[in-house]
Parts: C-alpha cells; structure tokens; sequence
C-alpha cells in the first residue's frame, strides 16, 4: 500500500489516545519518577505521538514511522508480559489467595496494555508490508513463550524463603521454654515492651544458621530500659546459653524473642508490586546486619504507605524501602534491592514462665463461645466508656505503640454510632448513662436551626450554607435509642431533628441529601450513601415512641399518622426503587442501616418488601466473607474481602456482622432460616475475637486509658479508631444475641 493510501485522521486519533495514555501511565502509575517504567513508557508513548503528528500532516514517512512503532509496541508488550508474568508469579506465591488475588488484577492490566498495543501494532504491519519470515516469527515466538513459563516458575521458586537449616520450629517453644530465667526487679511506675531500634548482627542472618533477636526491658539505675540484642551462632543449642545471658535480669514478663526461620533476599519486580513484597505482621527486614522483627514494622505502620487512590483513603498497602533502610540507619535508596526479607517464630515470656507463641501480635483463638464472646465485647465496652474527653467527645485515633491520642478526624457520624453502640449494650449501665449523657450533649451542641427544625454540623463555629442528611439522622438514632436510659432531657432536640429528617424526604419516599438552612428548603440530588438508612431508622423509632397511647413528655412530637406514612413511603420506596436495577442480581452498595432500621421495626411496622431488600442485602454479602475453601490464611477466615487483594479491614467484617445479626432476627421473624450467613457471622465473631487487643497480647502498647478491647485497622496497621471499636462491639453484642451466646438486652 503507498503512504499515500495510509489512513491520516484515524491513525492520528488512535495513536493520539495511546500517546496520552502512556504519558499519564508514565507520570501517575509508578510510586517514583524515572523509573524503567516510566522511561520506556514515556518512549513508548512519544513514539505514537510522532506517527500522530505525521498522519496528521498527510507526510510520507508516516508509514516507516507507523511500522517501526508497531515493532517497537510488540517489544513493548512483551517486556510488560515478562515482567507481569514474573511479579504475579512471585506475589501468587508469596501470599498464597492472597496474591492469586494480585495476580488477577496483574492480568487486567496486561489486558488492558494488549488492547492499545496489539490491534494497532498489527494494522499498522500488515498495511506496511506484513512480516517476512513468518516461521523465523513462529519460531521466536515459541521460544518467548517457553521463557515466560520458566521466569514464571524461577519467580515462584524466589518467592519461598529459604529455611534456615538449623532452625526446627516445631522444638522452638520447649527449647526457649526450658531456658532458665532469672527475672530482675520490676519497675515503679510499667510501660510498654517497645523498641524501634534494630536488633544489630554480627552477619546477615542468611549466612549464619541461627539467628535470634531479643527485646527485654530492665531496671538501670532506676531507669527502666528496652534492649534489642541480636544472638547468632551454627546451632540453636549454641545460642540458647547466650539466650540465657540476655534475659539474666529483665524485667519479670519483659521479653519478646524472636527467632528467624527462613530467609530470601528482595529483588526488584514492578513498581506497583515492590511495595507489597513484605507480609504485614509476618515479616521483618534486615540490611547487612542491622535487622527489624515483623512487629516492629507493625508498629511503625511500615505497611500502609501507598495511597494510589486519594479519594478512597482507606486503600493503603505496601511498605517503603527508603523508609526502612531509613529507619534501619542505612542510606534512604528507593530500590528493594540489597534487603533481606526475614521469616520468625515470635514468642513472649511470660513471667510465670509461661511461653506465648504470637503469629502478627496473636496468639492463636480464642475460641467461638459464650464465655470469649462476652468477654471481648465487655472488653470493647471499657475501651469506649474510659476513651471520653472532657468535652463529651469520644477520641477519633489512637496509635497503641506511641500510646499518642488525636482528635483529629473527628466526625459527628462516628460519635453519634459510638453513643448508640453505648446505649443499647453497655452493662455498665450507670457508667453508661452519664457516658452517653456527655456525648449526647456534645452532638446537640451543633444544632443549627430553621424555625422548628434542627440539623447538626460539625465545628459549630463553622458557618455553613448547607446541612447533609447524615449525621443527623445518626444522631437522631442515637438520642432516641439512648432516650430509655437518660430520659427525655434531649425530646426538644429529637423534635427539632425529625422534623429536619421528615422536611428531607421527597415525595417517592427517598431523601434529599442537603438542606439549605437559611431558607429551610433541601437541596435536590442522589440519595446520599448510608443517610437514607440512617433516616428510616430514625423516623422507625420516632413512630414507635409517638404510638397512640404512649406516654410522651411535655414535647410536642410530629403526629403519629405523619410518621407513620413517612415511613411506609421510604420503606415502599427502598423495595421498589432504590436498588431495582439490573445492578441488583450482581452486588448491593453499603446497605447495612437498612438492615437495623428493619430490625428495629420488627415490633410495630413491618414491610415485606424492605425486609426482603435486607435479606438479599446479606445474603450477597455473605458471598464476600472468607472461609475455609476460599485459599486464604487462617488469619484471613472470617475477613470481608472483595476478591483476595487486601488484607481484610476489621471494620468491614464487624459492619457485615452488624447486618447480619439484624437480618438473621429479621428472617427469624418472618419464619426463615439463613444458615449460610448465620456461620459466616460465627466466622466474623471469631476473627474479630482474634484480631482485639486483649491481654495477653497488649505488652507492647499503651497509651492513656487501657488498649484491652481496642481494635485496630486491620492486621496490617495497628491504629485504633473509635468507630472501628464501636463497630465490632456492635457486632459481639448482637451477633452473640441472635446466635443465643449473650444474653438479651440490658435494661436501663
């Protein structure tokens, strides 16, 4: 074909697209500039530009350039499925489910590069002149092929640490049990079992065949002290004697010891996958001799670095090598490479001597049962009521290894589900009631209001144009719930607040997302996330409180038949409307509040056709709760997970566990059984039980009130947040009520 039959403006346009493609790939995908990603992307995508411009000036050469470009794409293509190939290989074998999961997502992207590579490159060839040597072709294509299947069992093989060969793990715990201790004094005033500083080696551990790392605190001088020693030797019994030296003395139950089992030096894969090449909690890191333990990087919250996605927060994963060397007191280079990836069997010593092996800070169980269900929500229980500020707020975070409390982030939402989780489960129920008194008032304090209505946000000195359904709606839910066990000293505010929920609702029975206060007129738009659950919860307990007959105080409420209507129509509109789409027979958005807005009307409006929306609700969740055929990690049972790419979030299983037990007490009312969720909720309670802070486990946390009860992100990031406690507590206490291990609700 002569260039002048070429195509100009389609040509343009399609080299065009994949020239801005690469040049955003090339700026936004790697975590670092001028990488080798970026540098051949950044080629890549100049080379199409320049076919673009000649095409679009109708020039002769666009042919040759057009030609070379595809040659060059296809080389392109194969060099990312090379190093595709190899990291998925790698990750997969690494993480196990896990990284099958990862390795998934690597196969998209290789799609995704293939469909702006593959169809060009071979147009562009075949109206340039074709391929000669076609069997040349075939039989170089062949050979690639067998290439990519070894480098992606050699990837495999790299992936597996290498044992350390006079380690037995099975022996570890007898042998470290039977060294004798000889305790020192105990401090006046405890702190927390915690260092940061490296272990220092005389050699790499992959060189020597025992290394152990020990952490003790002692008494000197009156001063109470962390040391980190590093013991190596060519045997375990060699090193246990020194095992023995190190411990002469520390403080009785100071000791953390950890032994390296396995080794295998990192080496570079792909930008996006480096980051994920140490296991949160189940591996430390040396560089040369200067070693951290898996717990330390825990505590550093080495695990959560990466931010790809700004608008979703709660995406972080994968560890920075600059930091680490940083942090191990080597030069911040940015590359993986030249780190040890270390493998441990962790083991505290107890002062009694007691031996508790830990697995990412855990010891194993507890188990499913009456006795460790009640225990860990009254454990999340004291953790809420003593993590209180003095202006009725509950503290937002908490970082349990600094021991550092902040206010920021502070959210009335957050407040308003803790008050409520403390109303309808605390035993404590004088603590409870002057607890939630506290915060109650703390949230009516926002108040901003128009004539009768009353709508909340957050600071008050705030000036706002417009106030969103959310927070108080949840609110509203909270000082009716808490209204049982404070009285009716806030009736005034709950008027004002459904009054401001009843004037949102729209005339189908959804809700508006914003009102404009000044005017008291609600902004129209979609129907915000979790608020319009929130709101038919609330309106739900408003008509349960105005029956006729009720006795009410001196506030004048919204009358009954109007509450009612409103919400008969929200419930009418959610069956119907809401979620009715194609959408509907694949997956839900988070739809938890109408779950325990329906839970909540059991006793005086039921629905049929919202009752049903929260039973399918469940049931596809359940779906997304890990189990025992699901390939994962023990730690992983129970975890909620789309898919197998992120370690589970605690709070997204106790969130599925707060549905769950709303939706089994729902079934149960119309008659119906749900076995499959009722043991995905066993398998929730169970993994939040194992992921708490409890004792036993909180040696090496503190901070101003107790951890005990607190729980953190996920295994993979330490930090506590309120809500995250509020949640699983919320979880324990109804899961263990519909599953018959609690007892039922407290009284006033």
């Amino acid at each position: 074909m002569t260039a002048a039959a070429l195509p100009r403006w389609t040509l343009a346009l399609c080299c065009s697209f994949v020239a801005v493609l690469c040049t955003w790939a090339a700026v936004v995908l790697p975590w670092r500039s001028w990488t080798t990603f970026s540098i051949l992307t950044t080629g890549f995508g100049a080379m199409h530009a320049v076919t673009a411009l000649l095409a679009l000036a109708g020039h002769r050469a666009r042919a040759r350039a057009w030609r070379l470009q595809s040659m060059v794409a296809l080389g392109y293509l194969a060099y990312l499925t090379w190093n595709l190939v190899v990291a998925s290989s790698y990750i997969a074998a690494l993480y196990g489910g896990l990284g099958k999961g990862v390795a998934v997502g690597l196969g998209l992207v290789w799609c995704i590069a293939a469909f702006v590579t593959v169809p060009l490159s071979a147009w562009g060839l075949a109206l340039t002149g074709g391929i000669a040597a076609r069997r040349r072709a075939g039989t170089v294509a062949g050979l690639a092929l067998l290439g990519l299947v070894g480098g992606g069992f050699e990837a495999r093989a790299a992936a597996v640490a290498r044992p350390q060969p006079a380690v037995a793990t099975a022996q570890l715990a007898a042998a470290i049990a039977a060294v004798p201790r000889r305790w020192g004094p105990s401090p006046r005033e405890p702190r927390p079992l915690l260092t940061l500083a490296p272990a220092q080696c005389e050699s790499s551990p992959e060189a020597v065949a025992v290394t152990v790392m020990v952490a003790s605190q002692r008494v000197d001088d009156g001063e109470l002290r962390v040391d980190h020693e590093c013991l190596q030797g060519e045997s375990l019994a060699a090193v246990l004697p020194r095992l023995e030296a190190a411990l002469d003395g520390a403080v009785p139950g100071g000791a953390l010891v950890d032994v390296i089992t396995a080794t295998r030096s990192l080496r570079h894969l792909a930008p996006v996958v480096d980051g994920m090449l140490l296991r949160p909690g189940l591996d430390g890191v040396c560089d040369g001799g200067r070693c951290f333990a898996p717990w330390q990087l825990l505590a550093q919250d080495a695990f959560t670095v990466h931010k790809p996605i700004p608008v979703v927060p709660e995406f972080r994963f994968g560890f920075d090598p600059a930091t680490v060397r940083r942090g191990l007191g080597a030069p911040p280079v940015p590359e993986v490479d030249g780190l040890l990836r270390i493998e441990t069997a962790s083991f505290k010593l107890d002062a009694d001597g007691t031996v508790r092996a830990l697995r990412r800070l855990r010891e194993a169980g507890p188990p499913l049962d009456a006795a460790s269900l009640h225990a860990g929500k009254r454990a999340a229980e004291r953790y809420i009521l003593s993590a209180q500020g003095d202006d009725g707020r509950f503290e937002y975070r908490l970082d349990p290894f600094l021991g550092k409390v902040s206010f920021n982030g502070f959210s009335l939402a957050r407040q308003a589900g803790t008050t409520l989780v403390v109303c309808e489960l605390a035993e404590d129920r004088e603590r409870a009631r002057a607890v939630a008194t506290e915060a109650l008032a703390m949230l009516v304090s926002t108040q901003r209001r128009h004539d009768r209505l009353g709508a909340l946000a957050f600071p008050i000195e705030k000036q706002v144009r417009t106030v969103g359904l959310g927070d108080t709606a949840l609110a509203t839910i909270a000082l009716l719930s808490c209204r049982d066990l404070v009285g009716d000293r806030f009736d005034a505010d709950i008027d004002r607040m459904t009054r401001f929920l009843l004037a949102m609702q729209r005339p189908d029975g959804g809700f508006h997302p914003r009102m404009i206060m000044a005017e008291g007129v609600p902004e129209p738009g979609p129907d915000p996330l979790y608020a319009v659950g929130q709101a038919v919860f609330a309106l739900t307990l408003l008509e349960r409180l105005v029956e006729p007959g009720a006795t009410i105080g001196e506030v004048e409420f919204s009358d009954h038949a109007s509450v009612r209507a409103a919400v008969e129509s929200a419930m009418r509109y959610i069956a119907e409307d809401y979620w009715s789409n194609f959408a509907r027979d694949f997956f839900f958005m988070e739809e938890n509040w109408h779950c325990l807005a329906a839970r909540a009307s059991l006793s005086h409006h039921r629905h049929d056709g919202y009752e049903r929306f929260c039973l399918d609700y469940v049931r596809y969740k359940t779906r997304v709760i890990f189990d025992e055929s699901d390939g994962v990690v023990e730690d992983f049972i129970g975890g909620y997970g789309l898919g197998n790419v992120l370690t589970p979030h605690n709070t997204g299983s106790a969130g599925f566990g707060e549905a769950s037990s709303a939706a089994l007490a729902v079934a149960a009312a119309r008659g119906e059984s749900m076995p499959q969720t009722r043991a995905a909720l066993e398998r929730v309670l169970a993994f939040l039980l194992h992921h708490q802070w409890r004792e036993g486990n909180t040696f090496a946390v503190g901070g101003p009130h107790p951890i005990e009860g607190g729980v953190s992100e996920s295994m993979g990031s330490p930090h506590i947040r309120i809500d995250y406690v509020q949640h699983a507590m919320a979880a324990m206490g109804h899961g263990g009520r519909v599953l018959g291990l609690l007892a039922p609700a407290a009284t006033p």
